[in-house]
């Protein structure tokens, strides 16, 4: 009988707490959720500038033209090596100008600016590869006839 009765008597006790617990209010009762929308919207309105046609930035390399000579060659490259080893802007700038020339010598250099430490250098230099890029030749996988024993050989 004793056996019955202490179970019977937790459960009872359980079910008598449980009952008298205090109602779980809800999060948001007591906050206003237009303030903070508003706050928000405040925070990213300093983060996000909206871009005015005004403010657009020319583009420095709009009436470019590849060079003519072998001397122009090699001052536009010195250019972009000086440029490379300059700041982040000026990477920037000098991949952009490699990547308008699209010339095999600019492809050391672009191979350079795709380990730099700027992510835009990075996607311009990845951009700039993309011409660069194409499927690998396959050759003839067996140029000449083997021989006729080549059964033998193996």
């Amino acid at each position: 009988m004793q056996n019955v009765l202490v179970p019977g008597a937790v459960v009872l006790l359980t079910v008598v707490l449980w009952l008298r617990r205090k109602p779980v209010k809800p999060m948001l009762s007591s906050t206003d959720t237009s303030t903070v929308a508003q706050l928000n919207r405040a925070q990213l309105e300093l983060v996000i500038e909206p871009s005015s046609p005004l403010s657009a930035v020319k583009d420095p390399f709009k009436g470019w033209t590849p060079p003519q000579t072998e001397q122009d060659r090699l001052v536009l490259q010195q250019r972009l090596r000086e440029r490379m080893a300059s700041g982040p802007d000026q990477r920037l700038e000098a991949v952009r100008e490699a990547a308008l020339w699209g010339h095999l010598s600019v492809l050391t250099l672009l191979k350079r600016a795709l380990r730099d430490s700027d992510s835009r250098v990075v996607e311009a230099a990845a951009q700039a590869m993309e011409p660069f890029r194409r499927t690998p030749r396959r050759g003839p996988s067996q140029l000449v006839r083997p021989p006729r024993n080549v059964a033998r050989m193996r």
